[in-house]
């Protein structure tokens, strides 16, 4: 028997959605209806569509924003457009926990594009985890390795040393905090070599405000300590809110500070090029 027997008619649909969302094909009818962040998901939108269509377009457009070419504005919009769908229009009480595993989900369908098989397997457990039965819920838990986190989160879950793109990362602020809730960690501390961008300061304190995680932004110097380097990393502390965050970081003397940790990062550059194109010619 084909395996295309065990799918609906609705697994196809929000396929087709998915595909066409993923390849800007999408109907500016259809995204203005499931994405108008002007209004409730317990209001109007409610009635005009499926909670698990908006969730799934909700990802989908978060996905978009943070993997593409999108500007940080656009990331943090769609990421406070997806935190207010899990929690706003989630009728389970597990809503926090189906939400972690519904992005995850949506993150294997689309790297499983191509693969038409997979990817209505993948949409027929993201529907089945849109509904928030608790068990169905722990189970996708489990099989992706992920903790179940309580819906109060105030769980006492932490990393205190993670870096974004602009350093050794790979994914931008947003990503950073998007995949961190999704692992259930409510403390974080980035850390930056040298210096760091007030706009991307920003981004980062925003997107932890909105998924209510705890971040630090660290700056990690290297200083000259007898015949070796030292290393030490400087953790500002006492901030109420994000705003004051990115205030400091505003501040002409951080400002200073941050400038010179540019000339030292160009500096760095220019050795580690110097001593590639040295061994590039001896070799």
């Amino acid at each position: 028997m084909s395996e295309n027997l065990y799918f609906d008619k609705s697994d196809r649909a929000l396929l087709d959605m998915v595909n066409s969302t993923t390849e800007q094909k999408t109907d500016i009818k259809l995204e203005q209806k499931l994405f108008n962040t002007a209004l409730h998901p317990h209001g109007i939108l409610s009635l005009a569509t499926t909670h698990e269509s908006r969730m799934a377009y909700a990802v989908i457009n978060l996905l978009k924003s943070i993997e593409g070419l999108g500007d940080a504005s656009e990331r943090l919009s769609a990421l406070r457009a997806l935190y207010d769908e899990v929690i706003n229009s989630a009728t389970t009480p597990f809503r926090i926990n189906t939400g972690r595993v519904l992005v995850q989900i949506m993150k294997d369908i689309v790297r499983a594009k191509g693969n038409d098989i997979e990817q209505l397997k993948l949409i027929h457990d993201f529907r089945k985890v849109a509904a928030g039965n608790p068990r169905i819920v722990r189970s996708f838990l489990a099989s992706r390795f992920l903790f179940e986190m309580p819906e109060s989160w105030d769980q006492l879950t932490m990393d205190q040393h993670v870096h974004d793109s602009n350093t050794k990362g790979r994914k931008n602020p947003t990503y950073l905090i998007m995949d961190a809730w999704i692992k259930g960690i409510r403390s974080l501390t980035v850390i930056y070599h040298n210096t760091v961008n007030p706009a991307t300061v920003e981004e980062l304190t925003t997107a932890a405000e909105i998924m209510k995680i705890r971040v630090r932004v660290g700056l990690e110097f290297r200083s000259v300590f007898g015949k070796k380097y030292a290393d030490f990393i400087w953790v500002p502390r006492g901030f109420a809110k994000a705003e004051d965050v990115i205030e400091f970081f505003k501040n002409a003397p951080v400002r200073n500070v941050l400038k010179e940790g540019e000339k030292a990062n160009a500096w760095y550059a220019e050795q580690t090029y110097a001593l590639l194109e040295s061994f590039n010619a001896n070799h």
